[in-house]
């Protein structure tokens, strides 16, 4: 009977502490496993959204590119500008230009009745004043017999200076536009004027270093100051998604390698940037690399009356 009555006796103090103990330890583990769902979840979506608006961008610029006039009128230019953000004594850096000209068919918003011919310019425009070289990917277009015509240099850079085009995507740390030859050689340069019996490239290069979401909001920082020469950096915080070779600190393009976070800097002041020291606590942009290979119609050949 007493046996009986002890085990029906409620739990002792240290039982009851040991049992809460238990309890907050699952507890926490569980919220923890919610939370790095919701954070995969979450990257996953930014990163799907990322996609689709590349896409989205690719299939326009593939759109312009098919509508390439390859008659004798037809005519690209594929040459590149400076841009300055307005910030002061910021260095100008350059950003390619790929101006043509396509067929009105091709492009009936602009054409509605698919007669003329119609000019496209696409290339970057700085987004802001940070100092940290990003920009946004336009595209501009507009009848063929406009008083200016975008093949003029000076014409072009005033259409894009006064904000006289779409914006197509933003967060742009790095533009590419090479022209491919028949001959598979790649140059960042084309100049096919018309009514010359010169052919156009083969196809057009297009690769960017894109931007968006937290790893712009609130990137990895450095963990330590940073001097102008090469060495290891530590850094700090969430793990940007994509890691690619190239980060951009404080308008500096740097060549990391390693793991994250610790990393190597294996050559600094790249693309065109000069090295500087950084203080601790700056930011580390992260990119995500895209690109692809456009071919151009009748590969290129000038189509001949």
């Amino acid at each position: 009977m007493n046996r009986v009555q002890g085990s029906l006796r409620g739990m002792t103090l240290v039982e009851v502490v040991l049992a809460l103990g238990l309890f907050v330890m699952l507890g926490l583990f569980v919220s923890g496993v919610v939370r790095s769902v919701l954070g995969i979840w979450q990257t996953s979506e930014r990163q799907g959204r990322g996609d689709l608006e590349y896409l989205a961008a690719l299939e326009r610029l593939q759109s312009d590119l098919a509508a390439l006039h390859t008659g004798p009128r037809g005519w690209l230019s594929l040459d590149s500008w400076e841009l300055r953000s307005g910030r002061e004594n910021e260095e100008p850096w350059l950003a390619p230009r790929l101006r043509f000209l396509a067929r009105g068919s091709g492009l009936r918003a602009v054409d509605p009745e698919g007669r003329s011919a119609v000019e496209v310019m696409w290339t970057l425009v700085p987004e802001d004043n940070s100092g940290q070289r990003i920009s946004r990917l336009v595209r501009m277009t507009q009848p063929a017999n406009s008083a200016d015509s975008l093949a003029s240099d000076r014409y072009a850079a005033a259409m894009a200076k006064t904000g006289a085009v779409m914006s197509i995507l933003d967060g742009i740390g790095w533009f590419e536009l090479n022209a491919i030859e028949r001959d598979g050689r790649l140059h960042d340069f084309a100049d096919v004027a018309p009514e010359t019996p010169v052919d156009f490239p083969r196809s057009i290069s297009f690769s960017i270093d894109r931007i968006e979401g937290l790893a712009r909001t609130k990137p990895p920082q450095l963990d330590a100051d940073l001097s102008s020469g090469p060495g290891r950096c530590q850094l700090r915080g969430p793990q940007p998604l994509g890691v690619v070779d190239t980060v951009l600190i404080e308008g500096e393009w740097v060549e990391l390698k390693g793991s994250f976070p610790r990393m190597t800097i294996t050559q600094r002041g790249v693309r065109g940037t000069a090295p500087i020291s950084h203080s601790r606590d700056s930011g580390v942009l992260f990119f995500r690399r895209f690109g692809t290979k456009i071919n151009l119609p009748s590969q290129g050949k000038r189509l001949q009356p």
